[in-house]
């Protein structure tokens, strides 16, 4: 693809002016040894900003131009093949990968990720703070029925929960992969009035411990807060980054699921989830509250129309937009496809393609590596300026072909609580003592030899120093 990205300048003088007065004051005053010691010094202390992630300047005629002709293209996609992209039926998605090819959209989709983003790719960490949970999701291991299932089975899974200082082990683990973007999750509980005066040790505590290793942004992907708790946690953290002198970013991000309502409210029975409107708002009263920024998802395979997922989470994003002039910060598009083989029934598995290695070479495509290349490549030319984020609930021969649409990516993920630090099985003792709820089936990558390979494959991966 051609390196579009470089014809275009988004650091304007004034700013280089400015930054430039920084490292002079930084070595005038013995903090910094020189200009290249200095320049480091600034740019850790600046707030992550979504915005600094592109290469261009999107009011740039010419660029203003490329977007509009990638979303046309995904528009005039999204009215021809909105009801044929069918999961009750495979040979939809055979039929609309056949007509994705014939029409562009792959090469369309990496064109516009590179002018937008270049060839860089961002990562982060994630932690699972505790995973006791009182909603009765049909698609997750953790819920009341499910969990009740698998005791009634014989395999029980002990509920954890990591302390305080735990969550500081567990974070700075994460860390030695070079993870400057922590994401926190929990499970439903306790209840949503309780929860701000819960989860703000946490948070407050690993940026105290981490005050020295350059933590970036905490990812707070949880139940949704009312606007008074999520202003509760915003003022915590900008109180312990004033007092330390931090600059932690705070994001809350929490998938939707599915857009449908009918099937939300089929998935979702009981439990503060069930509530379709009060999750859905809940972007927009956390950016209100004083949250920095915030995230979306939506999981597919619950729904047989990946279209109305992907609309609904453009429309989404357009509305947070226009109401508070922000875009998401990251949107996530995992599939459910895993999740059945940890158990748990979804209502349109898809099936997979051959893989040797594990999942590290990918010999022939299935329905689901053409269904997954499509959901990425159509989400790009709907949302072109927004981070699209992959996650190792795919491996890594379908992460590399994702990584022409995505720019950002879990790296290293553990999805159990306390196990990035390895935590639980110093403290127990019997047979089962590495059995524990786990989200979904995971890929998780070496940190150092996934870099070296997206190198040789011209990307440019971001990550801090990996220890």
């Amino acid at each position: 693809m051609p390196n579009s990205s470089e014809q275009f300048n988004t650091y304007s003088e004034k700013e280089a002016q400015g930054e430039a007065s920084k490292m002079q004051e930084k070595i005038a005053t013995g903090k910094a040894e020189d200009y290249s010691e200095a320049e480091r010094q600034v740019e850790a202390e600046k707030k992550y900003d979504p915005k600094s992630e592109y290469h261009v300047d999107l009011e740039n005629p010419e660029v203003k131009e490329k977007i509009e002709e990638a979303q046309k293209l995904y528009r005039e996609f999204l009215q021809e093949n909105f009801e044929r992209f069918d999961l009750s039926n495979e040979q939809s998605i055979e039929d609309v990968y056949n007509k994705a090819l014939e029409t562009g959209v792959f090469d369309k989709a990496e064109e516009i990720r590179e002018l937008i983003f270049g060839k860089d790719m961002h990562f982060y960490g994630v932690s699972y703070l505790w995973d006791a949970c009182v909603n009765h999701c049909h698609y997750c291991p953790g819920s009341v029925p499910n969990r009740a299932k698998a005791i009634k089975e014989g395999k029980e899974f002990p509920l954890r929960e990591l302390s305080v200082p735990q969550a500081v082990e567990d974070t700075k683990a994460v860390m030695k992969d070079g993870h400057k973007h922590v994401c926190y999750l929990t499970g439903s509980t306790p209840s949503i009035d309780k929860y701000p005066d819960k989860i703000i040790p946490y948070l407050t505590s690993v940026i105290e411990e981490t005050k020295d290793d350059g933590l970036k942004e905490i990812i707070l992907n949880v139940e949704p807060l009312t606007e008074d708790g999520f202003r509760k946690v915003a003022e915590a953290v900008k109180a312990v980054n004033e007092r330390l002198g931090t600059n932690v970013s705070l994001q809350f991000r929490v998938f939707q699921e599915t857009y449908n309502r009918e099937t939300y409210k089929q998935m979702h029975p009981k439990g503060p989830k069930a509530d379709y409107d009060f999750r859905i708002e809940s972007q927009a009263r956390a950016l209100r509250a004083g949250v920095d920024n915030v995230g979306l998802g939506a999981l597919f395979g619950l729904n047989k129309l990946p279209f109305e997922e992907i609309e609904g989470l453009r429309q989404h994003a357009e509305r947070l937009e226009k109401e508070s002039g922000k875009a998401p910060a990251r949107i996530c598009l995992p599939s459910a496809n895993e999740l059945e083989n940890i158990g748990v029934e979804i209502p349109y598995f898809i099936k997979r393609g051959i893989y040797n290695a594990g999942r590290k070479e990918l010999t022939e495509k299935g329905h689901y590596e053409k269904f997954d290349e499509l959901i990425y490549a159509l989400s790009r030319l709907a949302m072109p300026k927004i981070n699209i984020v992959s996650s190792e609930r795919d491996g890594e021969a379908m992460l590399e072909i994702l990584d022409k649409y995505a720019t950002c990516s879990t790296l290293n993920v553990h999805p159990g609580v306390g196990d990035n630090a390895r935590l639980f099985p110093k403290q127990e003792k019997d047979e089962f003592s590495n059995v524990h709820f786990e989200q979904t089936t995971t890929f998780p990558r070496d940190p150092k030899s996934t870099l070296e390979k997206m190198k040789q494959r011209g990307y440019n991966p971001i990550l801090g120093e990996i220890k």
